[in-house]
């Protein structure tokens, strides 16, 4: 016996299309949703990765940054030694040089003549004295440039004693007693003088360290 539909077919064919419609576009919608996931999920990933790889970065720059702060200060340290050593050095060699130059002054000083001052500026000496005549001042030039030491010797000032040859005033009952002294009658002097070698000292210390040691 034969079968026959009386339902509207066309109305059962439209609802399946559409149901296959909504069932596509649904799965197409979670496709969808499913990639988009996967690709935020890779992008993430690779951000945080990028993340912790500028961490590192900033924080290896954090070190080298202290790493270059330790050695400036290393070399601010090294440049401060080198600077004391070299002061050390330069007194070291420089000891010796006043002994020889107050040596050397004490034998240039003529007789006849005495120092009341002595100041010293930078390598320039100056002596101030009494001496009685000034042929005294130039043997106390002469001495001094004859020094290994000193040079550039010169009388800077020189004034004679003009009252001492003048008639003697009247004396006091109270100075009658006084002795008149050589000395009342000496010139003022002021003489000066410069260091003229401070590396003789040093090769003068060689000399004699080797002259030691090939006396042992």
């Amino acid at each position: 016996m034969a079968r026959i539909n009386l339902l509207p077919w066309r109305e059962e064919l439209r609802e399946r299309k559409n149901k296959e419609f909504i069932t596509l576009v649904i799965g197409i919608l979670l496709l969808g949703l499913a990639l988009a996931f996967a690709v935020w999920t890779f992008f993430n990933n690779e951000l945080s990765e990028q993340r912790i790889a500028n961490d590192g970065i900033i924080a290896e720059n954090a070190k080298l940054d202290a790493q270059l702060a330790e050695i400036e200060t290393l070399e601010q340290r090294r440049e401060e030694i080198i600077s004391r050593m070299t002061v050390v050095q330069d007194l070291q060699g420089k000891r010796p040089l006043p002994v020889r130059i107050w040596d050397d002054v004490a034998r240039a000083i003529p007789q006849n003549m005495y120092l009341t001052t002595f100041q010293r500026t930078d390598d320039t000496l100056s002596f101030t004295g009494k001496a009685d005549n000034p042929n005294v001042v130039s043997a106390l030039v002469r001495n001094l440039d004859a020094s290994d030491w000193l040079g550039n010797s010169k009388v800077s000032f020189i004034k004679q004693n003009i009252t001492a040859y003048q008639e003697a005033p009247t004396i006091s009952a109270e100075d009658a007693d006084r002795v008149i002294y050589p000395e009342d009658s000496y010139i003022d002097f002021v003489v000066t003088t410069q260091v003229i070698n401070t590396s003789v000292a040093e090769d003068t210390e060689g000399d004699v360290a080797a002259d030691t040691t090939g006396e042992q």
